[in-house]
């Protein structure tokens, strides 16, 4: 670890020494904005007012017909728990998000978003599901509601909201910073983030952002070590702007808790006999042996170029390539508990679970260019965007899971059993698809832009195959689909204007789930198609701005059939209300504030005890306060309190009590020498409350995280 160290800030001694050279005869262009969102920050630097959302870039949040939230990377710093759930965790300060049973999984609005169902810097599809760590994140954007016109194609269904992640740029002035970060109970992170503009002009800028980290997370046995680099070049010009990322990340994750089933969707289950949920246990019990572990290697590239070819005409191209390997991953079937019962009747915590080891991989790439215009026709402004692109990915699954063993452990305690024979297994190929569409999008501005229309239609063809495990085709779809999107916004004054927005999406087909007993897991359901209706309002007032939005989803559910069938059947309704307050209270006090709520109803089923239930997994509140109180001009106390309102699982039989959580900490500004440094102490879970998160439509629950202490000093050079 030292001599990781040792490497990082000799890297930054030489950044900085060449870095000072070339900086001292450049000047950067007034036309080169390469820091236009911390110009448009609000509520102390947490979020930005410049959003930009697929295709539709550098906009005003209040210009847009949607809920949207832009959170920048300072929020990331002082609020997002340190560990295997860093960007999980801070999604959750937008209403539409909630964390849920997996550290890589998302709730928007209620539908289980995957992280390579997100966007890196515009490019769907760039994210991994495993650890990549957030030191080359710069912003990340939230819009709430189904986007396929604005987002392009994809190659999976993204439902409730797109999530984009925006890599960090070379600032005006040189960057260089070193960051050491230690979480209970031993896991040293350290980090370096430097930046310089060059060139003539200053057009061209670096970011480097490296990462090395390793040690124990705060639940018992588990640890966590990861490595990245990432490499963000850009040239700015009046012209043409370029951007390219390119990373590397590695993560080996041991231990760690694990998902608990208390009731199987199979309504023949003996647990769907068990009279009680389970008391959650505590966090720091690992549920999971320390030998567990998923190895992860992933591999990252984004290109994004536009080029100026007259005053009302820009082309543009986006390009992204992303490889994931995870030799290894142990897991297993969910936990289920043993009926085994203390004399006066509560659970005893038994469990059993079984575990395989298997392999998996995936190479998604993208490509997409277009034809953007701006003219004014004194009555109206006229914004056009035509685009192609093209998606495709390739998930390679592992060629045979062996199985390790049975294991019986205790929700209640410290779990230790002996490691089996963990030999690695080889991956073949498990399925393939292409997306390849266009889209047309027209933004009308009309009464000295008071009233915005907005009208777009996204069409693809998609093409699906997936492959048996001696290399044949086992099942195929292809099809051609229609996307409509169509939104108004009128702005009364410059600060407060309404939206409504009417969009359509649809995809792949639901692909049945293996390893479940389904007689067709593996097979692909034909596509079905999701209709979403939102009305807003969005105010600002002095140093506030407030969000408010209104939404109805409808989309085909999903049945087990008696015969053990997976298939569509009735639908699924989902209705929400979300309102976000944020910004700065006098000259102390900045905070995000923002409460959802959000009611699955299913309808239409042919088996009538369905209709009219809320769906599995899904409570119908949530919502998250962030404080930063700066009692000094060095001093900032940091606070945090996260809620999320009780659900339902087995179909009504078992309530999921609720569950909240604060945080708290401080940062001070200080100076050592000449170098300044930035301490900060963070505690998470203070009251180490014990609950349990549940899924998306599912019987799943997972034990919330335990009380964890995070210190760090950052010192920039």
């Amino acid at each position: 670890m030292k001599k990781s160290m040792k490497m990082l800030l000799s890297t930054a001694v030489w950044l900085t020494m060449v870095g000072g050279v070339q900086a001292a005869d450049t000047s950067v262009l007034e036309e080169v904005i390469v820091n236009a969102d911390k110009d448009k920050a609000y509520a102390g630097g947490y979020l930005s007012q410049n959003t930009s959302l697929g295709m539709l870039r550098n906009k005003d949040m209040m210009e847009l017909p949607a809920a949207t939230m832009t959170i920048t990377d300072q929020s990331i710093k002082d609020f997002a728990i340190s560990g295997n759930n860093e960007v999980m965790d801070i999604l959750s300060l937008n209403p539409s998000i909630r964390r849920t049973t997996s550290p890589n999984v998302v709730s928007v609005r209620g539908k289980y978003t995957t992280a390579s169902q997100m966007s890196v810097n515009n490019i769907p599809g760039m994210y991994s599901n495993f650890t990549m760590g957030t030191n080359f994140i710069g912003n990340i954007d939230v819009l709430g509601g189904p986007s396929l016109v604005y987002s392009g194609s994809t190659t999976q269904n993204v439902i409730g909201g797109t999530v984009n992640y925006r890599s960090k740029v070379a600032e005006k002035e040189p960057l260089t910073t070193a960051n050491v970060k230690y979480t209970s109970t031993g896991n040293l992170q350290e980090s370096v983030d430097m930046s310089r503009r060059f060139g003539k002009d200053g057009a061209w800028g670096i970011r480097i952002n490296a990462l090395t980290g390793d040690g124990n997370l705060a639940t018992h046995g588990e640890k966590l070590k990861n490595r990245n680099i990432f490499v963000n070049l850009d040239h700015q010009s009046v012209d043409s702007s370029t951007n390219l990322l390119m990373g590397y990340a590695r993560s080996l994750h041991k231990g760690g808790n694990s998902i608990f089933q208390t009731v199987s969707s199979n309504e023949t289950n003996p647990l769907s006999k068990m009279p009680f949920l389970p008391a959650a246990p505590d966090g720091k019990h690992n549920l999971n042996p320390s030998w567990a572990y998923t190895e992860s290697k992933t591999w990252l590239m984004t290109l994004n170029h536009d080029q100026k070819l007259n005053d009302h005409w820009t082309a543009f191209l986006n390009a992204g390539i992303m490889r994931n390997d995870t030799p290894v991953n142990i897991s297993g079937s969910s936990m289920t508990g043993i009926l085994q019962f203390n004399p006066d009747g509560s659970f005893g915590g038994t469990f059993k679970r079984d575990l395989t080891i298997s392999a998996s991989g995936s190479t998604a790439r993208y490509i997409g260019t277009g034809l953007r215009s701006e003219y004014d026709f004194g009555f109206m402004k006229n914004e056009f965007l035509f685009a192609v692109d093209r998606n495709s990915a390739v998930n390679r699954t592992a060629s045979s899971k062996r199985k390790l063993g049975t294991y019986i452990g205790n929700l209640y305690q410290d779990n230790d059993w002996a490691a089996p024979d963990l030999t690695k297994v080889s991956t073949r190929l498990g399925n393939k698809y292409t997306t390849k569409g266009y889209t047309l999008m027209d933004t009308m501005k009309f009464m000295d832009d008071k009233l915005i229309v907005n009208a777009g239609l996204h069409h693809h063809s998609y093409q699906s195959r997936s492959y048996n495990a001696n290399g044949t085709i086992q099942d195929e779809k292809d099809y051609d689909g229609n996307c409509p999107t169509y939104g108004i916004v009128y702005r009364f004054t410059p600060s407060l204007s309404v939206y409504a927005n009417h969009t359509e999406t649809f995809l792949g087909g639901t692909v049945v789930p293996t390893g479940k007993g389904y007689k067709n897991e593996g097979d692909l359901l034909d596509p079905a198609k999701t209709k979403s209706n939102e009305f807003g309002i969005k105010l600002k007032k002095g140093k506030l701005t407030h969000t408010l939005a209104m939404y109805e989803t409808k989309e085909p559910g999903t049945v087990t059939t008696s015969d053990n069938y997976y298939k569509y059947d009735g639908e699924t309704k989902y209705k929400g209300i979300e309102w976000t307050t944020v910004g700065t209270i006098g000259d102390k006090l900045d905070f995000i504030a923002s409460i959802g709520f959000n009611r699955y109803i299913w309808t239409r089923y042919s088996n009538p005890k369905f209709n009219g239930m809320t769906a599995d997994g899904i409570p119908k509140w949530n919502g998250n306060l962030a404080l930063a109180y700066h009692a000094t001009d060095d001093l900032t106390v940091l606070g945090r309190a996260s809620y999320i309102g009780k659900s339902h699982i087995g179909h009504g039989t078992y309530t999921v009590p609720q569950y909240y959580r604060f945080d708290l900490g401080f940062k001070y500004e200080s100076v050592m020498g000449h170098t300044p440094v930035t301490w900060s102490a963070m505690c998470y879970n203070v009251t180490n409350k014990k609950g349990w998160y549940s899924a998306d439509q599912g019987n799943q629950i997972l034990a919330a995280d335990p009380r964890t202490f995070v210190v760090s000093a950052e010192i920039k050079f």
